[in-house]
């Protein structure tokens, strides 16, 4: 049993929990700040560069939220099984989470790399004229970073792993390390500085999954080294797949991957509404949509933290303390966030202008942002709690409740005080508010109820069962 699954005093759960989530919101903070540097680089070479780059990063960017998800269920596997004192079932589900993903990985790289042209001509057809520009680069782009999902995926397994044991710190050193590979070989390779050659878009993608190379390279290494709880043996594995194993995985995956397929798409179909209403209105969302990503992170971290304490928790079989855990977990989010909305209420404005001085750009980002902000303290009890029934392998219940608000709630009354009341922007962002609200409810209406405790997780009851008759 590991130390987090042994401390119930509060002060030390607390401590416990920052340990936890600092990392994996600087992790956050550090990926997003990457993003930043990597479009700026790419406007270097023109719109139509930016908008190659931009929409091949949409099918990406729901592919990589889909299998992260379902990294979420090696976590909680690996968090229930050290917390249950079961090593070798965690080294199993380690070995097994990552022949699985790469298989799965081929699969994508392969078929990603025959489609993308394809994919790329899907999503422009609403345009009037499609830039053969835009076509060409972002398909040789889509190409090259999927084709990297084959190293990718590996690396997200293994960060899945490292969380599941309680290090968040090792994540963040390793995306630190592909960061600075990603923007190093980004800068070399896009403009063709010293020896390299100049590739332009296609530069940006090679950045991209050499970084991937480099970070999943350091995260083997640290898994062949091994920790006290966990190590790789390449020698003494089995090669073969282990479906028990795997269908344990996919039963909490699965439910994880359709909750991120449900919020990127209704993304995508807000994004398509609020484009309604004109440039101005999409380019104030964009900035809202921005500043709002920043926000996110502590909920992000805490979050995840959340799910590593509630999984070992329940997997020592303390049920009292996976409660506890998930309570001081969302008392510390909900205060933090509070503290944040305030401050961010009087400087809005401001903040808004660092990204553009149209006035009315800048008005509209604003008005949305101060309606956001009054909701913001509700969504990180939202973003902990999930956590929480993430660690405990209740991930179909987060799942439907992110229909309900997404595809339910935030759907009907945007039509409502958009089309009909007239509010503009803040129409969208009042039933985001609305959303969160309804969310926020049912997800502690489930936490509440004490279910999310009894769902049967792959290894873990076959030790506590041992362990009493022992």
């Amino acid at each position: 049993m590991t130390e987090l699954s042994t401390q119930s005093e509060p002060r030390q759960m607390r401590r416990n929990i920052l340990r936890l989530s600092w990392p994996a919101i600087l992790r956050q903070f550090l990926q997003s700040i990457v993003g930043v540097v990597d479009v700026m680089m790419i406007g270097r070479l023109g719109a139509a560069a930016i908008a190659a780059v931009d929409m091949a990063n949409r099918l990406v960017f729901v592919l990589i939220g889909t299998l992260m998800a379902m990294t979420i269920a090696t976590t909680a596997l690996v968090a229930h099984n050290i917390g249950a004192g079961n090593r070798k079932m965690a080294n199993h589900i380690m070995w097994q989470s990552l022949l699985g993903g790469l298989l799965l990985a081929v699969i994508l790289a392969v078929g990603g790399m025959l489609g993308a042209r394809r994919m790329l001509e899907l999503m422009m057809i609403l345009m009037d004229e499609v830039d053969p520009f835009v076509l060409a680069e972002g398909t040789q782009y889509l190409r090259i970073v999927l084709a990297s999902m084959v190293v990718a995926l590996p690396m997200m397994v293994i960060n899945a792993v490292l969380q599941g044991l309680g290090d968040m710190k090792t994540p963040l050193y390793i995306m630190i390390i592909s960061n600075i590979v990603n923007v190093l070989l980004n800068y070399l390779l896009i403009f063709g500085i010293w020896i390299f050659p100049e590739m332009g878009v296609r530069g940006a993608a090679w950045g991209t999954a050499l970084a991937r190379l480099a970070g999943a390279v350091i995260g083997l290494f640290v898994l062949l080294r091994g920790t006290a709880d966990i190590q790789l043996h390449l020698v003494h594995v089995s090669w073969k797949l282990d479906f028990s194993v795997l269908r344990g995985v996919l039963k909490i995956g699965i439910p994880a991957a359709f909750e991120q397929l449900i919020r990127q798409s209704s993304m995508i179909l807000y994004t398509a509404l609020v484009a309604s209403l004109g440039t101005v209105t999409l380019a104030a969302n964009a900035i809202t949509m921005n500043i709002n990503s920043l926000s996110f992170m502590p909920g992000f971290g805490f979050g995840m933290a959340a799910t590593t304490l509630v999984g070992q928790s329940l997997g020592a079989g303390r049920k009292d303390l996976a409660r506890a855990y998930a309570r001081q977990t969302t008392l510390i989010t909900f205060v933090l966030l509070a503290a944040a909305s305030v401050v961010m209420y009087f400087f809005i404005t401001p903040i808004a202008r660092l990204y553009n001085d149209n006035p009315l750009v800048v008005s509209l980002a604003a008005s949305a942002l101060r309606i956001f902000v009054i909701f913001q303290p509700l969504f990180g009890i939202f973003m902990v709690l999930a956590g929480a029934l993430r660690g405990a392998g209740d991930t179909k219940w987060v799942m439907y409740i992110t229909a309900i608000g997404n595809w339910g709630v935030r759907l009907l009354f945007s039509l409502l005080f958009v089309f009909y009341f007239d509010l503009g922007l803040n129409g969208f962002w009042l039933a985001m508010g609305v959303d969160i609200v309804i969310r926020t409810a049912l997800i502690s209406w489930r936490f509440a109820s004490g279910k999310w405790q009894h769902h049967k997780v792959l290894g873990a009851s076959r030790v506590k069962t041992q362990n009493k008759s022992a």
